[in-house]
């Protein structure tokens, strides 16, 4: 639950006040150096003092609580006198408890911002224009079981606490689009879900140490290691996890393509968003390993996360597939937890790249959709390009921000009991102006209303309100719930749900299939794989699915009614990926 300002001034004890007013003559006391990592009891003071000693620009909430029931701080940062439309971003730090620059840097960010409002032009209007959310630590109670270590070092140690005081590895715990989700949500996971389910973040950061580099989404792959893994198992009837593995590693026929690029319909956003945070940093751009040897490893400073070692849960994956939201993930340092006389130039390095991705969040589109008889919002229409396999949703109040380069492009908005829509829109070349940034285009859409029946897949056609249908993805192996709405437009089927991905795998590589339950009655969505309505039967034998009861959604995925157990190995492959194991299994991959 998010809690409100007024319950964090009921946290206050008589001493921070008494600080706070000190403040009025003195500002050191809301301030921070680079001498030191800050505790959580720290870093609260800290922001409870810094938020109110700005209070007409920040504010203070927390989304939730840790397992040893510390706060998970947010500050909140804008300018705006009118909400409507201004898009919201995130930057989320400390995800692994022994990885906390990226915390450290944070914290004086949220400094710098509120120090520069007034003094620097860009700063002015980007406060101005954006709704800025800073989470220093999703992961404090990890923090607090960690501590630096000595650098030079290879970037893969493993000393302190990685994951939460359960010792789960939080960036392997978010349900995954591509893999049934089987271990519990932890404390700090199901906070991080609520807060994507409140505030249409358009985009995020999630900031880690180990590497240096830019890394964006999929990290996970329907082709990924534990799929291999089973598959291994079935034919070779091996039930050592650990001889399977090295079979997989070691025989040619076995780990062709294990590191294959995993990509989403918005490849060029991420890719232009990795590389630009790459290019203005002064070494990440180069590539280097953090290894002694110093060798080229990342081109350009960037990586596609499944390329590099794939992930079952990340924090990305989940960003992107259920909620939209543009998120990459930032490898800040070799370290992990260097000393902090390292941290101010960390800090001098990544100012300049956190500025302008900040910015980026006014790239491409944004606008209204509303009805066009009465001019109210549309929540849940949905808002896609015809050429790409993955759309947006309207907020509450209609709004959608859909982050795109420069090009001409065709969008289309659907909504249940309405007609559809596309128009052709051009994102022209951003100005030079740096301190105002890139503008987006403002598209807003009038939806005529219809009462249009469910026609056949050869026709174009919408359903209204009354209508009720359910829709389901049904996989070979794996039922993965979907939900009780949906709508078909040009043989194009749209899924309408929070608790489901909004981004479409390819239809390349994607193994489901769509049903639509019509007032009851079960009827095959000919020829459509359930995204772009393109021709083509995935199945030659469908029957057997019909007798399936449909699952729950995929968050209530290990308790949900027909649902397969997973066998012993797959159990194994799991635990494989989730324990400290994987360090292994990510160094040889990578």
């Amino acid at each position: 639950m998010i809690m409100t300002i007024d319950t964090v001034k009921a946290l206050r004890s008589s001493t921070i006040v008494l600080a706070i007013v000190f403040v009025v003559s003195s500002a050191s006391h809301s301030r921070i150096g680079f001498d030191k990592y800050h505790n959580h009891k720290q870093m609260t003071n800290y922001l409870m003092q810094i938020t109110d000693e700005f209070p007409n620009i920040s504010s203070l909430y927390s989304i939730g609580k840790s397992v040893l029931k510390r706060e998970l701080w947010v500050v909140k940062l804008t300018t705006a006198n009118e909400l409507l439309g201004v898009p919201n971003i995130k930057i989320v730090g400390n995800i692994h408890g022994n990885e906390p620059v990226g915390r450290e840097i944070i914290l004086h960010l949220i400094q710098y911002l509120l120090d520069n409002n007034s003094k620097n032009k860009a700063i002015n209007n980007l406060l101005r224009t954006t709704v800025i959310h800073l989470l220093p630590s999703m992961n404090p109670d990890g923090f607090e079981m960690s501590a630096p270590q000595p650098c030079p070092n290879d970037g893969m140690q493993s000393l302190g606490s990685r994951g939460n005081a359960y010792t789960f590895d939080l960036n392997r715990n978010f349900p995954d689009m591509f893999n049934p989700h089987t271990v519990p949500l932890q404390p700090e996971t199901k906070a991080m879900i609520e807060w994507l389910k409140s505030v249409p973040f358009v985009m995020s950061l999630g900031l880690h140490g180990g590497a240096l580099v830019a890394n964006f989404p999929y990290d996970g792959s329907l082709d990924s290691v534990s799929r291999k893994l089973q598959k291994l198992n079935e034919t070779l009837q091996i039930d050592d996890v650990f001889e399977l593995y090295k079979i997989l590693v070691n025989e040619s026929s076995y780990n062709q393509n294990i590191n294959m690029e995993s990509l989403t319909p918005d490849d060029d956003v991420f890719r232009f968003l990795a590389k630009q945070y790459a290019d203005l940093h002064p070494t990440m751009h180069n590539g280097l390993s953090c290894e002694d040897n110093y060798s080229l490893k990342f081109k350009d400073g960037i990586t596609n996360g499944a390329a590099w070692y794939q992930v079952i849960g990340s924090m990305q994956d989940y960003n992107y597939a259920w909620h939209g939201c543009m998120e990459i993930t930032l490898e800040m340092s070799c370290c992990k937890y260097p000393p902090a006389s390292f941290l101010e130039s960390h800090w001098k390095d990544h100012l300049k790249p956190l500025l302008t991705w900040m910015q980026q969040a006014h790239r491409g589109v944004k606008g209204l959709v509303t009805n066009q008889i009465t001019g109210k919002p549309i929540p849940n229409a949905t808002v896609s390009l015809t050429d790409r396999e993955n759309y947006i949703s309207t907020t509450v109040n209609g709004e959608y921000w859909k982050v795109l380069l420069p090009g001409v492009y065709k969008l289309r908005v659907n909504a249940i009991g309405f007609d559809e829509k596309i128009v052709r829109v051009k994102v022209p070349e951003e100005s030079e102006d740096e301190e105002e940034g890139p503008r987006p285009q403002l598209v807003n859409f009038q939806l005529e209303p219809t009462k249009t029946k469910i026609a056949n897949s050869g026709s174009s056609s919408t359903v209204s309100d009354s209508d009720h249908y359910n829709t389901y993805w049904v996989s070979d192996s794996d039922l993965h719930g979907a939900t009780d709405r949906g709508m078909e437009a040009d043989t194009d089927v749209v899924l309408i749900d929070s608790d489901r991905p909004l981004a479409a795998v390819q239809k390349s590589s994607v193994d489901k299939r769509l049903w639509l339950v019509v007032e009851g009655k079960e009827k095959e969505d000919e020829g459509d794989d359930g995204y772009n309505g393109r021709s083509g039967n995935r199945y030659d034998d469908v029957n057997r699915l019909q007798s399936m009861r449909p699952p729950l959604p995929v968050q209530s995925s290990s308790a949900r009614p027909g649902n397969h157990s997973p066998s012993g190995v797959t159990r194994a492959v799991q635990i494989l990926c989730l324990l400290p194991f994987s360090y292994y299994v990510a160094h040889i991959l990578s």
